[in-house]
């Protein structure tokens, strides 16, 4: 199913046998990877689910087809508009709306949320109703970076796969916490300009490049918090609500959308194999630099 796509064995078999023996659950989320990635997986389990070929996807039939295509009318895809912060209230309540309606071609309705991480509390607490009594033909394939960014009971009611080969040690519970405590500490260090601790705590990070890319990831929900909270909307979708308050006021808009992006690219350039000491040197003086801009 997964044939071209860069992921795990382990998680392509699981996902291939589940739909084969149609135990899949009515809610899914893919996790790990890169955003091409959890897309493209998405994507591809979607053709699988409305595909009525005893071998799925078969890619031959007028399902497969439509779905190749992208214009499949049961499989329906939610991505964060551009112009935004986040994944609006407003927007899971019209996917509500339309799960309520029967499938046109196939036997299930298909609902993908891409990068499902920016749903606020609001939008998350809008889909639970519906992820805790789902129709019988509804699937739901939510992708993320990781779980964690997903609130616990949408978490429970679904079934989660992990995408990177990368083993649990980094992406067990408390690992996560670990990196996104660290990323709250970098932000507040910041807003006290504190640029000794800020330092101190970059040095913990000097040997170990995977664990700093968590904290990067880590980073990112917060300052889009702050985004969103100095656009006076209360859409959050990180924990670390004090410190996002404290960036919305110390920062611009335009000094936060900076942060957000040069975030992004540093975890590029790890991600690209480029210099870890020197994306380290830049982290430290590019966030000052933006923020005495």
């Amino acid at each position: 199913m997964f044939e071209n796509l860069k992921i795990s064995e382990k998680c392509s078999n699981e996902l291939e046998n589940a739909v084969k023996q149609g135990r899949l659950s009515h809610a899914v989320i893919l996790e790990g990877a890169d955003e091409e990635t959890r897309l493209a997986a998405s994507k591809e389990l979607a053709k699988a689910i409305v595909c009525r070929s005893s071998q799925k996807p078969c890619n031959n039939c007028p399902d497969c087809i439509k779905a190749n295509a992208d214009c499949h009318p049961d499989i329906h895809l939610l991505i964060k508009d551009e112009k935004s912060t986040v994944i609006k209230v407003d927007e899971i309540r019209t996917l509500k709306e339309q799960a309520k309606l029967f499938p046109n071609d196939a036997d299930s309705c298909v609902f993908i949320i891409s990068e499902a991480q920016f749903m606020g509390i609001q939008a998350q607490n809008a889909l639970l109703k519906i992820f805790e009594e789902p129709s019988s033909f509804i699937k739901f394939i939510l992708t993320c970076p990781s779980k964690s960014a997903l609130l616990e009971t949408i978490i429970s009611r679904g079934s989660v796969y992990r995408l990177s080969n990368e083993e649990s040690a980094l992406n067990s519970d408390e690992e996560i916490q670990f990196s996104n405590d660290s990323a709250n500490k970098f932000l507040v260090c910041l807003c006290e300009s504190n640029e000794f601790e800020f330092l101190k705590l970059t040095s913990q990070f000097q040997k170990d490049k995977d664990r700093f890319q968590l904290v990067l990831t880590a980073i990112v929900p917060i300052l889009r918090d702050a985004l969103v909270l100095s656009n006076l909307s209360d859409e959050l979708i990180s924990n670390y609500k004090d410190t996002a308050k404290m960036l919305s006021l110390k920062f611009t808009s335009d000094k936060l959308i900076n942060l957000i992006e040069f975030t992004q690219s540093l975890s590029q350039q790890i991600l690209a194999s480029a210099n870890y000491n020197l994306v380290l040197t830049r982290f430290c003086s590019a966030f000052y630099q933006i923020k005495n801009s």
